[in-house]
């Protein structure tokens, strides 16, 4: 997107409008540094500026995210807390940058952990992160859909995720049927 910034600016313009119409948020894919956010946001500036120029209606203020998915966002997080107003974790990517894992060949599949401790730390760094500095949070890919990892992403921290349907019933039960606590316990030690 920014190596086409025009380009971008239409779809920018065509968000902004959009918001009028309902809850729309922006998020920034593959992210690792916050000079990119910040050029980011100054595009998504430029196009609100064009937009009030031309007299066309749009809703000012569209949050502005990150998916944390490279493990430079996530050891970096801290330096995104000004320029955003929620994190994404996408889970499938950060396992795969994390430990070096193409999860698309089979050879490798069994080395593809997502309760690895890096990757559990990674994703703590990033809750914390989020806490601290009052930014909404919320986690999706395959993690976030299977049980297990459902409550070890609760012990760290996480309060939204994001599943795939058929994963809603059996990770709804879980949450309703575990303490924080104890998955807070579980976490820890995984970590």
């Amino acid at each position: 997107c920014l190596d086409s910034p025009e380009l971008f600016k239409v779809q920018l313009r065509a968000l902004l409008r959009a918001a009028l119409h309902g809850d729309v948020r922006i998020m920034l894919p593959l992210i690792i540094s916050f000079d990119e956010v910040r050029a980011a946001r100054r595009l998504l500036d430029e196009a609100a500026a064009e937009l009030t120029a031309l007299g066309v209606p749009y809703r000012r203020h569209v949050p502005l995210g990150v998916m944390m998915e490279t493990p430079a966002a996530a050891v970096a997080a801290d330096t995104f807390a000004g320029d955003v107003d929620f994190f994404s974790i996408g889970t499938n990517d950060l396992v795969q940058y994390t430990l070096a894992v193409d999860r698309g060949n089979a050879n490798l599949a069994p080395r593809f952990t997502p309760l690895h401790p890096a990757v559990l730390r990674l994703i703590k760094r990033i809750v914390d992160v989020a806490d601290g500095q009052g930014i909404d949070l919320a986690v999706c890919g395959e993690m976030a859909s299977q049980p297990l990892m459902a409550f070890a992403l609760i012990g760290l921290g996480v309060r939204e995720l994001s599943v795939n349907p058929r994963s809603v019933g059996a990770v709804k039960r879980l949450g309703r049927g575990i303490s924080t606590a104890f998955a807070a316990e579980a976490a820890a030690a995984a970590l």
